[in-house]
C-alpha cells in the first residue's frame, strides 16, 4: 500500500501515467508499419542485397504462389473441370462468329494464294464451299476439343501457371492476399492499441520500481512491439476449435470466418489468375502452344479437304498441289494468329467455358468443406515461415520508440 500510495504522489506521476498510453500507441504505429512493410514495397527498393527493402509478400511471391497451388491442386481436379464443357453447347455459341472469320479468312487466302482463278470462280460455288465448310466447322471443333481434353494433362501445369502469373505481377498476389485477410489485418492494427497499453502498464511498474534501469523503456518497447504482433497473430489462427469460456468463445479470428474467408479467396483467386482466359492464354504461350498449333494445322487442312469435295481433283488441276498446300498452310497460319480480331460470339464462347469450369464456385464449396485443421494447413503455411519477420520489426520499431521515449521524458 505506501508503495501505491508513494507512486500517486510521485513528482513525476504524470510522466510514469503517459508510459502505457505511448506503448498503446508505440504497439498501434509499429503494428501498422509492420502490415505494410509486408506488401510495400512491391518491387525492392535501396541498393542490393542489404541496403534497402522489398515487401515480404512479393519478396517472396514465387515461394508463396507454390504454396498456393500445392494446396488448390489438392481440392481441384482440372482434368475433371475439363470434361465439364459441352463441345456442342461451345460450337452453337461460337458458330457465327466463326462462320463469319472463316469466310473472311478463306477468301483472303485464296486472294492471295490464286487471286485470278479465285477472282473468276463463281459466287454459287464459293457458296457453296463456304457451306460445306460452314457444316464441318462443329466437327473441327469437336475434334480439336476432344484432343486437347484427352492431353489436357501434358498441355497445362496449373502450378506452373499461378507461380508466372504471380510472380510476374506481383501487385496481384499482394491484392489478394490483402482481400482475403482484410478484417485480420484490421484487427492485427488495432489489437497493437490495446495490448500495446496493456504491455505499457508493466512498463510503468517495472520503471517507477527500478528507475536507475535506463533499459526499462527501450527494452520494454521491444517487447511491447513483439508481443503485440506475436498475440495478435496467434489470435487469427488459434484456437482452431471454438472454447468456451463462461460467457466467452475463443476461436481463432480466420478460422471463425472460414465462409467468408474461402468465398474471398476463391473469388480472387480465379478473378486474377485462374480463369479460362488465362488458362488458354498460358496454354498457347507455353511449350503446349506447339501441340495445339500441331491440333489445329491437322484438323483445319483435313476439314478444307472435306469441304472441296468432288470438286478438289478440278482446284488441283487449276491452280496446282503446290499452289494448295500453301493455300492450306496460309489457312491454319491464320487460324492460329492471336492477332486475328474475334468476333463477339466466338469471345461468348470463352464466356461459356468459364461458367462449365465454376472454379470459384468449386474451390469456394471444396474450402468450405475443410475441418479446422484443414483449414489452417490451408491458408497458414503461406504466412507461418516469415511472419517471425512482422515481430522483429515490431519489436525494432518497439525499441526504438522506447527510447525515444526515454530520451524526451527522463533525460
Amino acid at each position: 500500500m505506501d508503495v501505491i500510495f508513494e507512486f500517486f504522489n510521485s513528482d513525476d506521476l504524470i510522466y510514469y501515467l503517459v508510459i502505457p498510453f505511448f506503448s498503446g500507441v508505440v504497439g498501434l504505429v509499429t503494428n501498422y508499419i509492420g502490415i505494410k512493410m509486408m506488401f510495400s514495397p512491391i518491387e525492392f527498393v535501396g541498393i542490393k542485397p542489404i541496403f534497402g527493402w522489398q515487401g515480404i509478400v512479393p519478396a517472396r511471391a514465387g515461394k508463396f504462389a507454390r504454396l498456393q497451388m500445392e494446396q488448390v491442386e489438392k481440392i481441384i481436379d482440372f482434368q475433371e473441370l475439363i470434361n465439364r464443357i459441352n463441345p456442342s453447347e461451345v460450337a452453337n455459341i461460337i458458330r457465327p462468329g466463326m462462320k463469319e472469320l472463316t469466310e473472311e479468312i478463306i477468301d483472303e487466302v485464296a486472294s492471295e494464294s490464286f487471286p485470278l482463278a479465285w477472282e473468276n470462280t463463281p459466287n454459287f460455288i464459293k457458296n457453296r464451299f463456304y457451306k460445306r465448310l460452314e457444316k464441318d466447322l462443329p466437327s473441327l471443333f469437336d475434334n480439336i476439343y476432344y484432343d486437347v481434353r484427352d492431353n489436357f494433362d501434358s498441355m497445362f501445369d496449373a502450378k506452373a501457371m499461378v507461380i508466372d502469373r504471380l510472380t510476374s505481377d506481383k501487385g496481384i498476389l499482394v491484392d489478394m492476399t490483402r482481400q482475403t485477410v482484410h478484417k485480420e489485418l484490421g484487427f492485427l492494427v488495432k489489437s497493437g492499441l490495446y495490448f500495446g497499453f496493456l504491455f505499457g502498464v508493466v512498463q510503468m511498474i517495472f520503471w517507477y520500481l527500478f528507475p536507475e534501469a535506463w533499459y526499462v523503456l527501450p527494452v520494454g518497447g521491444f517487447f511491447v512491439g513483439y508481443l503485440t504482433n506475436w498475440i495478435a497473430v496467434k489470435l487469427m489462427f488459434h484456437p482452431l476449435n471454438p472454447i468456451k469460456i463462461g460467457p466467452f468463445t475463443l476461436h481463432g479470428l480466420f478460422l471463425k470466418r472460414k465462409d467468408e474467408v474461402a468465398r474471398d479467396y476463391a473469388k480472387s483467386m480465379t478473378t486474377s489468375v485462374l480463369n479460362a482466359q488465362n488458362i488458354a492464354e498460358y496454354i498457347l504461350k507455353s511449350s503446349a502452344g506447339d501441340k495445339i498449333y500441331d491440333l489445329v494445322n491437322r484438323h483445319v487442312k483435313k476439314t478444307i479437304d472435306n469441304s472441296m469435295g468432288y470438286g478438289k481433283p478440278l482446284v488441283l488441276a487449276t491452280i496446282g498441289t503446290q499452289r494448295y498446300i500453301d493455300m492450306k498452310n496460309s489457312a491454319v497460319d491464320r487460324f492460329s494468329n492471336s492477332s486475328v480480331s474475334l468476333p463477339k460470339s466466338i469471345t461468348n464462347g470463352l464466356v461459356y467455358t468459364e461458367q462449365a469450369l465454376d472454379l470459384e464456385n468449386e474451390i469456394e464449396l471444396q474450402m468450405k468443406k475443410f475441418t479446422p485443421l484443414e483449414f489452417d494447413g490451408f491458408v497458414r503455411p503461406v504466412f507461418e515461415e516469415d511472419e517471425w519477420i512482422l515481430y522483429a520489426v515490431g519489436g525494432g520499431l518497439g525499441f526504438l520508440a522506447g527510447w525515444i521515449q526515454f530520451v524526451a521524458m527522463f533525460s
